[in-house]
């Protein structure tokens, strides 16, 4: 009897070796995989030293002798502005309304992955993104990375992320976002729209101004203030909402901040002067620099 139990447990100490040998060979195949895609998608991404020196286009700006700004350049209109000057509101709201655990993860969301992964598993389509404040910033930047609803440009998205999350702090993430992203209207960046929207710097915002900002981010022609105001304001509702559920600001700073009207937004379209000045400015910078 005692031989037969010792027989029974040295069958099955030997298939839990098996089964610890398959397993172990099944993870090692995994990494390798792994590192193998991580490598073929690695190409053709930005370099560490791409990452390190953000340089976004912007805008070329003419100004007179005696300080009058003439006229603006630009492909698309992207004012920089140093991150210190953007109010925290404006901050505080791209958080609560972008991601809202930006300051706690390296660069992809988990939470926010696994729950866009099970809803376009279920439904078999991509139906439910993902994306991070630091995945859109390299999106943004990077047109190797690509804007198509793809899981390989997810792949070189994430790969990115992470990359910049190792290369920034969370503060220089967050700002260079501000200043990159898209408001609409062919703006991007805080300031260009603060000015586009409401003749004012990014520093001037207010909570209600900088919360319509915000608003218009996942969908610009959407919910432009300008085309669609009663979109926007539902939009603004909607991030400071968002910023009292999560403890940026109280109800009485949100109701305060829901009394904006239509009549504050102010489309401007500032012409330049002495336009034939500006042509010879144009050409002569096209000729010093192709990119122009």
């Amino acid at each position: 009897m005692r031989n037969i139990i010792e027989i029974l447990k040295n069958q099955d100490l030997d298939e839990w070796k098996g089964i610890l040998r398959l397993s172990f060979k099944i993870v090692g195949v995994g990494l390798i995989a792994g590192l193998l895609l991580i490598f073929i998608f690695s190409r053709g991404l930005p370099s560490i030293e791409q990452l390190e020196n953000f340089d976004p286009d912007l805008v070329t700006q003419i100004y007179s002798r005696d300080g009058v700004l003439i006229d603006e350049l630009f492909q698309t209109k992207r004012v920089f502005v140093n991150p210190d000057s953007i109010p925290e509101y404006m901050k505080k709201a791209t958080i609560a309304s972008e991601d809202k655990r930006f300051k706690e993860h390296w660069g992809i969301d988990i939470k926010s992955f696994f729950r866009a992964v099970a809803v376009n598993i279920i439904s078999m389509s991509y139906k439910q993104g993902f994306s991070s404040i630091t995945q859109q910033l390299s999106r943004n930047l990077y047109e190797t990375i690509g804007f198509e609803n793809s899981v390989w440009r997810k792949i070189k998205e994430i790969i990115t992320a992470i990359q910049t999350e190792r290369t920034y702090t969370k503060d220089e993430i967050l700002g260079m976002y501000l200043n990159t992203v898209h408001f609409g209207h062919g703006t991007y960046g805080v300031e260009a729209a603060a000015k586009k929207f409401f003749d004012k710097d990014a520093n001037e915002l207010s909570l209600g101004e900088s919360a319509l900002l915000v608003g218009v981010l996942p969908s610009p022609a959407s919910y432009s203030p300008i085309n669609h105001w009663d979109r926007a304001v539902t939009r603004r509702d909607i991030v400071l909402n968002l910023m009292v559920d999560q403890g940026y600001i109280n109800e009485a700073e949100r109701d305060s901040a829901m009394t904006m009207t239509e009549l504050d937004i102010s489309e401007t379209t500032k012409t330049g002067f002495a336009p034939y000045f500006v042509e010879y400015v144009r050409r002569f910078l096209e000729k010093e620099d192709k990119e122009l």
